[in-house]
């Protein structure tokens, strides 16, 4: 099993204040060959859309080395997003990634096309206040 990211209990308490439900801690996917971990599996009942059930991969990015943090989270993002789509067509993903970070790293115009061009779905959070910040789809 992987190592819990820094911020997972925060994560994780996040979804559960919006009526998330945790499913998985962590998700398993993959087959007998090869399994892979996110982080988290949620669920919750959306009135208007019914059922929501969502992958979350939680990326901690420390002041040295963020390049190489991002270019292992965009990787883990793709293959995970991948085996979803052929295993589990109803999962959303998502990117957890502190609010501190989506307002500096992610705030630069290289990696604004990158999350664009990828449709890279973002969990922001807070980690001090507990909360999420926003759902960027």
């Amino acid at each position: 099993m992987p190592r819990r990211d820094f911020y997972h209990d925060s994560v994780k308490n996040a979804l559960t204040k919006e009526g998330w439900r945790i499913t998985h801690d962590p998700l398993i996917l993959g087959d007998l060959e090869l399994r892979v971990y996110p982080d988290l599996g949620a669920e919750k009942n959306v009135a208007e859309r019914g059922m929501r059930t969502l992958a979350i991969e939680i990326k901690v990015f420390g002041a040295v080395g963020q390049i190489s943090e991002l270019q292992k989270a965009i990787g883990q993002y793709v293959l995970y997003r991948s085996i979803l789509r052929r295993q589990d067509l109803i999962r959303l993903l998502y990117l957890a990634v502190s609010a501190e970070i989506y307002s500096t790293l992610f705030q630069k115009q290289i990696i604004l096309n990158l999350i664009q061009d990828e449709n890279i779905r973002l969990l922001v959070f807070n980690p001090l206040t507990g909360e999420i910040e926003q759902w960027i789809d």
